[in-house]
């Protein structure tokens, strides 16, 4: 091989593999020792708002909305509520309940809508709100004892767009794939902590998500609104922050088929989102902008970075004899073998040790490749299921 063709390969080879140290190693210790020495300090107001609107996109949803909306008015709050849940083309007796409901507490309505996915819905919620700030949330996530109050607080500083909460999974402990997959959780949780304290964060989850009802833009299409709306802050130079109080729960799923099926969505309206948004976050935004590179769409691109860099240290071998160029491909073949192991353990009903989190690693990674084909080939992925979907988590 020419000199320049392995001058190029040797480009490849060095700058996947800085992407991917910076990704997973430097970039969170950055975030956090950035927000420790600088922290971002709130300013909150002495008075809390008048009325907030908590929105709940639903379809299909009749066995769990009424405890879900009691749920919800059950909070402590300082301030008056209204619940709007919108119905999403249910089929069942989802509309019928939420009209009972509202017949008998003035503080519920209804949107009875035709199916058009959750973003559409969300949106309808965000055009009828009556409160100058609207909480979406999801229809199995329970708010702990005081929730609501703790995740509006943040938006008392004028500074402050947007405001998220900490989900926690329940039976993460269930299975090595829950486990696994409650890890990567709470990974992605502690990032955003650090981007938070830093001022940097540009992501929420949709399920305990507070927004200024002024700050709203519908979302474009191929992108969830819930992944939007912290853009939309951020574009406009307002802050968005984790409200650290603000505990939900979530019963999760142990089915490695619907964790696959979620995070494909998830990334792919991820990957649409913040490409869409990238460029358009002021330039006087650098931790913004670095946040959405660092912990999104390179992140996302870990499958494509990895290949890369297996791929061109093979060329080099081959080229060269340098083992050293070996050790990534002998990493990721680890990698993919103790997964295999793992995925015909289960197909077999046991549970090997040492396999469970390469499994994990693999299977995000297919997902994230997924990802990068709907976006590339532009398939949609608009509607959404409720059963034990995870999408709005914002994983």
């Amino acid at each position: 091989m020419s000199g320049l063709g392995l001058g190029v390969l040797h480009g490849i080879f060095w700058l996947a593999a800085a992407a991917l140290i910076w990704v997973y190693g430097v970039y969170p210790i950055f975030a956090r020792v950035y927000g420790a020495l600088r922290p971002l300090r709130l300013q909150p107001a002495g008075r809390p708002p008048e009325l907030v609107t908590v929105g709940l996109a639903v379809h299909d949803g009749s066995g769990e909305i009424r405890e879900r909306i009691a749920n919800i008015l059950d909070q402590s709050v300082p301030f008056r509520v209204e619940v709007i849940v919108a119905s999403d083309g249910s089929r069942d007796e989802t509309p019928a309940i939420v009209r009972q409901m509202a017949e008998a507490d003035p503080r519920i309505s209804l949107l009875q809508l035709p199916r058009r996915g959750q973003s559409a819905a969300q949106s309808a919620i965000f055009e009828a709100a009556r409160g100058d700030l609207v909480v979406l949330t999801d229809l199995e996530t329970r708010f702990a004892s005081g929730c609501l109050a703790a995740l509006v607080a943040p938006l008392g500083d004028s500074r402050v767009g947007c405001s998220t909460g900490v989900l926690r999974w329940l039976f993460d402990d269930a299975t090595q794939t829950a486990r696994h997959e409650g890890l990567y959780w709470r990974y992605e949780q502690a990032v955003r902590a650090w981007e938070s304290r830093a001022g940097w964060l540009s992501a929420g989850t949709g399920a305990l998500l507070a927004v200024r009802r002024s700050l709203y833009k519908p979302a474009p299409s191929h992108a969830s609104l819930d992944q939007m709306l912290p853009l939309f802050c951020r574009e406009a130079r307002a802050l968005v922050v984790v409200a650290e109080d603000a505990i939900g729960t979530d019963r999760g799923t142990t089915s490695q088929a619907e964790q696959f099926a979620s995070r494909v969505r998830i990334a792919t309206q991820g990957i649409e989102a913040n490409l869409r948004m990238s460029l358009r976050i002021p330039m006087r935004q650098p931790g913004t902008a670095l946040a959405v590179w660092s912990h999104k769409v390179l992140r996302w691109a870990t499958p494509l970075l990895g290949a890369g860099l297996v791929l061109s240290g093979l060329v080099i071998y081959f080229s060269t004899a340098d083992a050293g160029y070996l050790v990534p491909i002998a990493a990721a073949g680890l990698n993919a073998l103790l997964a295999l192991v793992g995925q015909i353990g289960r197909w077999l009903g046991h549970t090997i040790p040492l396999t469970g989190l390469p499994l994990t690693i693999v299977v995000v990674n297919l997902a994230f490749a997924l990802a990068w084909l709907n976006v590339i080939l532009r398939r949609p992925i608009e509607r959404w299921e409720p059963a034990n979907d995870t999408g709005s988590k914002g994983i």
